[in-house]
């Protein structure tokens, strides 16, 4: 018997049987488990095998889809595909995962496959790297986009909703001192996208800091939960959208219609299959003639009517006449007329008016019965008749536009993946993960607040063998200068003229390490999210009593395409990074103690829907996103952490472990040893590195002292934002660069910056 199993499973969990093992004495199946590296601050370890090899048996084969015959077909059974399995060693399961195959060896000493195995906590990240947002299932997905619906959505939170509409000043605004729908496009919760991401990945997420599933509550979980993203979003249908609304409708014979005095008589077009003819949607009646709205918005109506002509009275009028919710054939009865257009006028002539065309737009929600209807309105009988080839056709207009309906999910970027958000989200506020493969659950907390309490602490005293020594390693593997920094910014020129003229970067943080760390800069960036400025909103601040009171006016985020001191862009902004902020749905008052006030679709309200990065003009931001500051992201989530690298130390030993103590390997556990004297106290575990289920040798282990050394000094030169009286009509004047003479030209003067050890130039 075994000492080990690896067993292969299906999608769905079933066994499908166990791998072969017998041929080999020493099967060389060794797994690293891990946590964290604290000399690589942007790495998240998982579960992991060196390569191993399984004999070439027929059982193996058929397991493995007969990837050893290179002539079959890959596509069978997803043959070249990681495969899901469990390892048991002596009847304990100590791991779940895939095993992928990289070779098949033939004629080397044993016919045999090599493999390695990665647990399910790396499979979630591979499946986060895959999963776009735009494909992730959010709540109420299907959104009305009025001036009702943004309110109620508005007035809700994290808790129900996936999505906010924040105020946030982009150009554009065509009202004076007033918003209207389309000055609010949708932003989407943090927190409900790496929920709802996960979940559509077969994964439990528990965490406290997102307030998550965890019995332990954080004060700051109420803030995080209106933690948003502005995602750039495409805010128009997809094709595929539009498409499915469109139909062109065609009559397959002549028909002549008698018409009496205010008869009228819907065009029913019989034909919506053969070519060009069309219905995407299955929404069109060609008995009927009636089309059935799928969905809220604009849509683009022609109606062609061939060889258009009428047979007697030329001194009676007619019209051509949109409706929704036409009663029958021959009757609007409660109908709506959406619109009409005169098919001909008393007294004209000739009889025979040829082709005629024509185009119109109407606004249609969702379930309307949509036909069109020829009436005549004199008090003589007339017949009129049309050609074969008359036609219609009608779809939705891809702008959304107030009134319309449109899918979340379908205005989110194509390119931007579930990992994408992790990672920065990760970055900002120093998050550690541990993934639970038994109840595929994904514990995730900011580093400060991941570990369990010391009384819960694992007691290995035992387990470490003294005699095979230990090592004991201090971090030295950084350059001096760790910079934090958000992604360099895209076509927001305001920010860009910001910097310039302040010579430095928004949000951006350098921490300085001790002498003993190499020269040199380590760069921690966010690759999605660019940081965002604040706005003193003028342009959507209602007057008060007719005149500009500056005491009422509010304060949101500004993303524009101009670097402006004064007045508003003409055009609204489209093609820059996302951006990440804090959601409100609140008041804010200013300095003198006066209510801010925004004009919402014509209403004054105290009650102002914004978005805020940091502190600014009067309006507190709950969570200081910039990375500067005493309560910037750098102090609150990476300082304690930072005094360990600069500080602590590491103990690299080798420890009894066996299979049990592996398969209940919980990272959220500190360790404790008690001897000897130099190396005892409390230690987070970083790797268990090769563990061999199969043997009782000692295994390698990476732990981290654990200790509250304080926390490093923060840098308070290193500003956030200016004060909003320098920003608002009042910007510095551009600092100018020093030359100095060499000859009759010019040289700018460049120096080492001491903190950044970059060249750069000096100004006056």
């Amino acid at each position: 018997m075994n000492d080990v199993v690896i067993r292969i499973l299906d999608t769905s969990n079933n066994v499908l049987g166990d791998l072969d093992l017998t041929n080999f004495t020493d099967f060389p199946l060794v797994l690293t488990k891990g946590i964290v590296n604290l000399d690589n601050l942007k790495a998240r370890t998982g579960t992991y095998s060196k390569t191993f090899k399984v004999p070439n048996t027929k059982n193996n084969s058929k397991l493995l889809s007969n990837v050893d015959d290179i002539n079959s077909r890959k596509d069978y059974r997803d043959a070249l595909n990681r495969k899901q399995c469990v390892i048991i060693a002596s009847g304990i399961q100590i791991d779940k995962g895939f095993v992928q195959i990289s070779k098949v060896l033939e004629g080397f000493e044993l016919a045999s496959y090599e493999l390695v195995f990665f647990g399910n906590n790396i499979d979630w990240v591979k499946g986060a790297s895959e999963l776009k947002l735009r494909d992730i299932t959010y709540n109420n997905n299907v959104q009305e986009y009025t001036s009702t619906a943004i309110n109620t959505v508005n007035s809700g939170d994290s808790d129900t909703y996936d999505h906010c509409y924040p105020y946030i000043s982009k150009g554009g605004n065509e009202l004076s001192n007033d918003t209207q729908v389309k000055d609010f496009y949708p932003s989407f919760y943090i927190r409900s996208i790496i929920e709802r991401g996960l979940n559509d990945l077969g994964w439990n997420v528990s965490s406290s800091f997102l307030d998550l599933n965890s019995s332990i509550s954080n004060p700051i979980s109420t803030h995080i939960k209106r933690l948003a993203c502005d995602l750039n979003p495409y805010f128009k249908l997809t094709d595929d959208e539009v498409s499915a609304t469109l139909i062109r409708v065609e009559k397959t014979t002549p028909s002549t219609t008698i018409m009496s005095a205010g008869y009228l008589n819907r065009i029913v077009f019989n034909d919506d299959s053969v070519l060009p003819n069309r219905d995407n949607g299955s929404n069109y009646d060609p008995s009927t003639g009636i089309y059935t709205t799928p969905r809220s918005g604009e849509y683009n109506v022609t109606v062609f009517l061939d060889r258009f002509d009428r047979n007697s009275n030329p001194f009676n009028t007619a019209r051509l006449v949109l409706v929704k919710n036409g009663d029958s054939v021959s009757s609007i009865g409660a109908g709506v007329e959406l619109i009409e257009e005169p098919l001909f006028i008393s007294g004209a002539s000739p009889t025979d008016f040829g082709d005629r065309y024509f185009t119109f737009t109407v606004d249609l929600i969702n379930g309307d019965e949509f036909s069109i209807y020829i009436e005549a309105s004199s008090s003589n009988t007339q017949n009129i008749s049309y050609s074969s080839g008359t036609f219609a056709s009608l779809s939705v207009k891809s702008n959304i536009v107030e009134g319309d309906s449109y899918d979340l999910n379908n205005v989110i970027p194509k390119d931007i993946t579930l990992l994408d958000v992790i990672n920065d989200f990760t970055r900002m506020f120093n998050i550690y993960y541990w993934t639970d493969v038994k109840t595929k659950t994904i514990y995730l907390e900011p580093r400060d607040n991941f570990f369990e309490s010391k009384t819960n602490a694992l007691d290995w005293t035992n387990k470490l063998d003294i005699a095979k020594g230990y090592e004991v390693d201090y971090i030295s593997s950084y350059k001096r200068n760790v910079e934090f920094k958000y992604k360099d910014l895209n076509n927001d020129e305001w920010l860009k003229g910001w910097q310039d003229v302040n010579k430095r970067i928004h949000a951006r943080y350098n921490h300085v390490l001790p002498d003993r760390f190499a020269e040199g800069t380590n760069t921690v960036e966010l690759g999605l999210f660019s940081a965002v400025y604040a706005h003193v909103a003028n342009e959507a601040t209602p007057l008060d009593g007719g005149v500009f009171n500056g005491n009422i006016v509010f304060t949101t985020i500004k993303i524009w395409n101009e670097y402006l001191t004064s007045g508003l862009p003409v055009e609204i902004i489209n093609d820059y990074n996302p951006k990440i902020f804090l959601f409100n749905n609140g008041t804010q008052t200013s300095e003198n103690g006066s209510s801010r006030k925004i004009s919402l679709f014509g209403v004054e309200s105290t009650t102002i829907p914004y978005g805020i990065f940091e502190t600014y003009n009067n309006t507190t931001s709950d969570i200081n996103l910039s990375f500067t500051g005493d309560d910037g992201l750098f102090s609150t989530y990476y300082s304690k952490m930072f005094k360990n690298i600069e500080e602590g130390g590491r103990l690299i030993a080798y420890l009894n472990l066996n299979s049990s103590d592996v398969d209940n390997l919980d990272f959220r556990k500190l360790v404790y040893i008690d001897r000897p004297s130099k190396v005892s106290g409390y230690y987070l575990i970083e790797q268990v590195i090769d563990f061999n289920p199969l043997t009782d040798s000692l295994t390698k282990v990476s732990l981290f002292k654990f200790e509250n050394l304080g926390s490093v000094a923060i840098d308070g030169t290193q500003e956030g934002n200016n004060s909003s009286g320098t920003d608002n009509s009042n910007t510095p004047t551009p600092l100018q660069p020093i030359y100095v003479e060499d000859g009759s030209n010019l040289i700018e003067v460049y120096i080492e910056n001491p903190v950044t050890g970059l060249i750069e130039p000096v100004y006056r």
